[in-house]
């Protein structure tokens, strides 16, 4: 878990500066559909506040976006069809326009650009597979115990 923060303290230093996708949604968003916990929850309401900040935009508003994009993956991520990993790019696709719609929202400027969004949505699935591998190989779960 503290290699996952520092990797989205990370990125959410790499989106505000030279980045022009929204990597941390993007992670947060991957490690929801793998993996359902609380803790999602938590980072994303952290890192939406973060994000906020170093974006200099309303605090809160980007962390309630963050926090109901993830709920929503979640809820996705139970369904039956969940088991196909494609389908993690039009989940991307949706909700990183959603976030870029809510964000011209907030900063008052018209211009939609889309062709990050699609870059980004295209970029979920070698996140998601990376995001899947570390989960599976170098996290310790609760239930195996090693004897000595």
């Amino acid at each position: 878990m503290k290699t996952f923060v520092i990797t989205l303290i990370i990125a959410a230093f790499l989106q505000t500066t030279i980045l022009p996708i929204d990597l941390v949604l993007l992670i947060l968003i991957c490690r929801t559909y793998i993996k359902s916990e609380k803790s999602n929850l938590y980072l994303a309401f952290a890192f939406g506040l973060l994000n906020s900040h170093l974006n200099l935009n309303l605090l809160g508003l980007q962390s309630l976006v963050y926090l109901f994009f993830v709920q929503t993956t979640e809820s996705l991520s139970k369904m039956r069809l969940a088991g196909n990993p494609l389908l993690i790019v039009p989940i991307s696709l949706i909700f990183l326009s959603l976030n870029q719609v809510v964000i011209s929202m907030i900063n008052h400027s018209v211009v939609l650009e889309f062709s990050r969004v699609i870059f980004a949505s295209l970029l979920s699935l070698p996140t998601f597979y990376l995001i899947r591998f570390w989960e599976e190989r170098f996290v310790v779960r609760k239930e195996i115990k090693l004897r000595v």
